[in-house]
């Protein structure tokens, strides 16, 4: 009696506390936008195998891989660390602060150098009959114009209105955002490494230099007669002259085709963003 007495007081309570409001702000916080420091409601790997993240369902792998393409030489350049984060309209909450977080929660961006804070989020925002483009974008990139980014999300909301297509949309959105990247800031290459000089001894001229010259192919010629007449030995003894392994398939050196591990992809340890829309 008393147990049940307790459940209904305990109830009651919790009916009183919960009031719409709060249970309002309570499921709004497992929304993308509405999240706090340090995650914001992220359960997402830091390092993923594609640029693009939560995909599946929307676009194919290999629009994802060629966006990869992209966002690898943007990113190798040091002119931006770029992420695509596609979700539902029922996933997110705000959509700028949404983008703005993802930027946050996967620290994008370098953390020092010239291009520091260099990271960049384009969210996509998939409802029923249309998809709604923002952004995040870093400290490091105050020369990427609000208009120069709202006019690339207009393009790739207008493609997807035209063909329907998520896949071209994308692709769109991601060839337009190079384009408008590069063009504000130059690849930052590191200077390349200077070639030391080695001088070469010279060889005296004149009848001395000519007897050294001879001496020296005497010497060439003795020693490739000695290994002609040493390897059928060797041969015969059972020893295999091979400096690359054992002689057989598959032992040794590779020479290709072996499987190497997936790239990650994600930032650098960053995550200062500056604004979005």
């Amino acid at each position: 009696m008393l147990l049940i007495v307790g459940v209904i007081a305990f109830t009651f309570s919790l009916s009183a506390y919960l009031t719409p409001e709060r249970a309002g702000k309570i499921l709004a916080a497992d929304l993308c936008g509405q999240g706090y420091a340090p995650d914001y409601g992220f359960t997402y790997d830091l390092q993923q195998s594609h640029w693009t993240v939560n995909w599946q369902g929307y676009v194919s792998e290999n629009t994802v891989t060629e966006v990869d393409v992209i966002l690898d030489r943007l990113n190798s350049a040091s002119i931006a660390q770029t992420m695509i984060l596609i979700q539902s309209e029922e996933q997110v909450s705000n959509r700028v602060n949404c983008a703005v977080h993802f930027l946050r929660y996967m620290q994008l961006g370098l953390p020092d150098g010239e291009r520091k804070d260099n990271g960049f989020v384009f969210l996509v925002v998939v409802e029923s009959n249309r998809i709604d483009v923002h952004y995040g974008v870093g400290l490091g990139l105050p020369a990427l114009t609000a208009s120069e980014l709202t006019s690339l999300n207009r393009v790739a909301e207008d493609t997807y209105q035209t063909t329907k297509s998520l896949d071209l949309a994308l692709l769109t959105l991601i060839r337009e955002f190079d384009i408008v990247a590069r063009s504000n800031y130059s690849p930052l290459t590191s200077p390349a490494p200077t070639q030391e000089i080695v001088n070469l001894p010279t060889l005296p001229s004149g009848p001395l230099g000519i007897l050294s010259i001879c001496g020296l192919l005497c010497i060439g010629v003795f020693f490739l007669l000695f290994l002609m007449w040493m390897l059928p030995k060797l041969a015969r003894s059972g020893i295999n002259f091979n400096p690359y392994g054992s002689g057989s398939r598959g032992s040794g050196f590779p020479l290709g085709g072996g499987r190497s591990s997936p790239q990650s992809r994600g930032g650098s340890g960053s995550g200062r963003s500056g604004r979005g829309n």
